[in-house]
């Protein structure tokens, strides 16, 4: 099964430490719903197995 996960932060210019977890699932729908909200975010990002398919929402 293939599990995404999105991350956010708060840095206009994010550095590869920069990323929290927000969510992590196995839903692709809800995994992209999550990744398009901005809600206490700059930026958000969507990983499918671990490998980032958006890199910056």
């Amino acid at each position: 099964m293939v599990t995404y996960q999105v991350d956010g932060t708060v840095r206009s210019k994010p550095g590869p430490d920069d990323w929290e977890p927000i969510l992590t699932t196995e839903d692709s729908v809800e995994a992209t719903r999550v990744a398009h909200e901005t809600e206490g975010t700059f930026w958000r990002r969507l990983s499918e197995d671990g490998r980032v398919v958006l890199p910056r929402v």
